[in-house]
């Protein structure tokens, strides 16, 4: 009997514009197991080399579902760093977010090297944070570690510039 999958063709573009799937920013997986992460922060300042992440698996339910509505949200997605925008945010229950996530653990310092960020459905598109932290400390004319220490300040100077 011929299995209908076997005729499937499967194309990111036809999924994204039919089911209305999105990639969306601050989101990552690691790097040896491809376990989703959110990006708070894409650096630690004075730490170049490292950013801060809460593993979605780890959440309950109703906070994972809260923390993902978040960085759908408009304004999620025009932060420059996540967690900026976290910190003004709250769980259904009147919890702080950013501040429960730090306080409970779920606030984790990772190498920038081991986080890919997926910014499409196929194998090129996927690049590690490091490198997308350069790209991006490049195209603002700064260096990693301006980047990470003044982002607030730098993003404002860019938009003059």
């Amino acid at each position: 009997m011929l299995n209908l999958y076997d005729k499937m063709i499967i194309d990111a573009n036809l999924i994204q514009e039919k089911f209305g799937r999105k990639y969306y920013k601050h989101i990552g997986e690691f790097k040896t197991d491809g376990t989703q992460v959110v990006i708070l922060f894409r650096l630690v300042p004075g730490e170049v080399h490292h950013c801060l992440v809460v593993g979605l698996k780890f959440l309950s339910d109703v906070y994972r579902d809260s923390l993902i509505s978040s960085l759908q949200s408009t304004d999620g997605q025009s932060s420059f760093e996540f967690g900026t925008y976290l910190s003004k945010q709250k769980f259904p229950d009147g919890v702080d977010m950013l501040k429960y996530l730090h306080m409970e653990g779920f606030v984790k310092r990772i190498f920038t090297k081991n986080i890919i960020i997926t910014h499409g459905a196929g194998k090129e598109d996927k690049i590690e944070l490091e490198k997308l932290n350069e790209m991006i400390a490049s195209d603002m004319n700064i260096s990693v570690d301006e980047l990470s220490i003044k982002n607030d300040k730098i993003k404002s100077s860019a938009k003059k510039n």
